[in-house]
């Protein structure tokens, strides 16, 4: 199966399409549960509000859309900067196996509306090694990235990862930092003077991310051979990336430890905002899965590439039968 993935074709998206919905047949059998959070940013109140009113059909169809769009999306992204030695759907492909493998990943949350934020800051990450007028595109990073924290608050990690993309892939200049500066603050202060003109700025405190290190055993053997498969993915994904992208030119590799400091923090953001409001975990997908297609493309023999795929079906099956009891 994974040789499908290993060529950019229209049979190759066919088939994403088809193991997506196989791997979220969930959403032809029960409702997708809305988990709103709390408090976790202006999304969370967007979906008190207005998202429990929509219908499940809606929202079912919604969800599965846009996990196929945010996989799609991630992967024509690093196609188009070349990231790998040969265009593919690896990518898409791993992502969508991970959203499988992550049991949050199967609510309908802002942390999934949010990872379209990330995959957007990142494209745009990557524009700035050699580009003659990045100052607007910084300003932009900042204001996005500024407004995409209140709208959830774990992409704070993401825009600390924005702070080590114009540090790695621009020379320093004053006036950039500057720019992006301005950008972070400009949403803040469009906020506080919302707040302020309908007499409501005490509600400000309620933006303001809440860290605590908090580490939760979960006793569940089921739980660990989920986390157990996700990490021998990752680390067969990062063992295969680390040879290959040492071949590549200096853009490229700049652009892979800005995505390995993306994975690093947004794993950090897991024990920090471990809370079942935040589910922060589902943006490490999108890192992960970056990883994760190195290892089901490069590889020419597929026998320990197809063991890992038949362990993640067993655990997405386990998982989905589990969501229908």
């Amino acid at each position: 199966m994974i040789t499908i993935f290993r060529d950019k074709s229209i049979v190759a998206i066919f088939a994403l399409v088809i193991v997506g919905l196989l791997i979220h047949l969930h959403v032809f059998l029960v409702p997708v549960q809305l988990n709103a959070g709390s408090n976790s940013g202006l999304l969370s109140w967007l979906f008190q509000h207005y998202l429990t009113k929509l219908k499940p059909i809606f929202i079912n169809v919604v969800y599965i859309l846009l996990l196929l769009t945010q996989a799609v999306r991630l992967n024509i992204i690093l196609n188009n900067n070349k990231m790998f030695g040969k265009a593919s759907f690896t990518t898409a492909l791993a992502f969508m196996i991970l959203s499988g493998l992550f049991t949050n990943a199967y609510t309908f949350c802002p942390a999934l509306v949010a990872a379209s934020l990330v995959i957007w800051l990142f494209h745009n990450a990557m524009k700035l090694y050699n580009n003659a007028a990045a100052k607007i595109l910084i300003f932009n990073i900042g204001f996005v990235a500024s407004a995409s924290v209140i709208l959830y608050q774990p992409m704070l990690f993401v825009t600390i990862t924005m702070l080590f993309a114009i540090a790695i892939l621009r020379p320093f200049k004053t006036t950039e930092w500057l720019s992006f500066i301005i950008g972070i603050i400009t949403p803040i202060y469009l906020l506080m003077a919302g707040l302020y003109l309908f007499d409501t700025l005490p509600l400000l405190q309620k933006f303001i991310p809440q860290i605590h290190f908090k580490i939760v055993i979960n006793v569940n053997p089921w739980y660990w051979m989920n986390v157990s498969t996700i990490t021998l993915m990752a680390i067969t994904g990062l063992i295969v990336w680390y040879p290959n992208s040492s071949r590549m030119v200096i853009q490229i590799r700049k652009n892979w430890i800005l995505m390995l400091i993306l994975f690093i923090l947004l794993i950090s953001s897991i024990l920090l905002f471990n809370s079942s409001k935040y589910l922060p975990e589902i943006l490490s997908i999108i890192p992960l899965a970056a990883f994760v297609a190195n290892f089901f493309l490069y590889p020419q023999r597929t026998i320990f590439i197809n063991l890992i795929l038949i362990l993640a079906v067993i655990m997405i099956v386990y998982n989905n039968v589990q969501l229908l009891e």
